[in-house]
């Protein structure tokens, strides 16, 4: 029967086979209560771009940008390190070039054989190809609704001009109709006044009744067009108002689901912190 290296374990595989799977596979370093790298794989060295010899008695803070390792979060940190409380979280880390680094990390207080922390394990995956698709991708859609608003506004407020122009052409046309109603209305008055004085001149006046009547003919089919004339304009007024509610009622729509976008892109940068 196989004897545990370390007391109290229950694990089957051999300790020294796992931690040797684990050191092959894994970026792993070793801090002290101070912070200081005492041990470090060359898979952590070359996640930061250091070798292992380089990364021995650095501060644990110059792996970390300035904002995190001068921040209250940063000194809770190693405080509850130092209590034996485990982290694990994504984070930010700046290698030799001062380039960012993105890690999947787990510290891990490791106990002596009196039960006293001795020392802090960091056992990381590196992420950041699969974080910088992941901010790229946030800003493309972040794009998304902002173009998409533009485009529609542009499209809309173009639209809305040109309702704008149309309503006042309408406009004119009806007050044009209006004034061909009064001309043709006088004109009317004005043959049957002359056939009835055509009427009174007997003989005399055929020739004169014959140009009332067409007079009155012709403003007869003038008051006929105008009044075709006022059902298109009337026409195009509804289909203009439509046209402008519909419009209007688009925006509303686009901006609704631009909000509710940035809501869905909010919720997915939290899942990625």
């Amino acid at each position: 029967m196989k004897t545990n290296l370390i007391t109290g374990s229950s694990q089957i595989l051999n300790e020294q086979f796992v931690l040797l799977a684990l050191e092959k596979n894994l970026a792993m370093v070793e801090f002290n209560l101070n912070r200081e790298v005492i041990w470090a794989n060359e898979n952590f060295a070359n996640t930061l771009n250091y070798t292992a010899n380089e990364m021995l008695n650095m501060k644990h803070e110059q792996f970390c940008t300035h904002e995190f390792s001068s921040s209250k979060e940063y000194i809770a940190l190693w405080e509850n390190l130092r209590q034996g409380v485990r982290f694990q979280e994504k984070i930010e880390r700046i290698n030799k070039y001062g380039k960012t680094v993105w890690l999947e990390a787990t510290y891990i207080p490791v106990l002596n054989k009196a039960g006293e922390i001795e020392g802090i394990l960091k056992i990381a995956t590196d992420i950041t190809e699969r974080e910088n698709k992941t901010i790229s991708t946030t800003r493309q859609l972040k794009e998304i609704p902002t173009n998409l608003v533009k485009a529609v506004t542009e499209n809309t407020e173009s639209k809305m001009d040109a309702l704008q122009s149309l309503t006042k052409q309408t406009q004119l046309i009806s007050e044009v109709s209006q004034l061909m109603r009064s001309i043709a209305t006088k004109t009317n008055i004005l043959a049957l006044n002359a056939a009835i004085e055509a009427a009174r001149a007997g003989d005399q006046g055929k020739g004169f009744s014959i140009v009332a009547e067409e007079v009155r003919k012709l403003a007869n089919n003038v008051a006929e067009f105008i009044n075709q004339v006022n059902m298109n304009v009337d026409h195009i007024r509804i289909e203009t108002t439509q046209v402008n509610n519909i419009t209007k009622d688009l925006q509303h729509i686009i901006l609704d689901a631009e909000l509710q976008f940035k809501k869905v892109l909010i919720e997915l940068e939290a899942l990625n912190k």
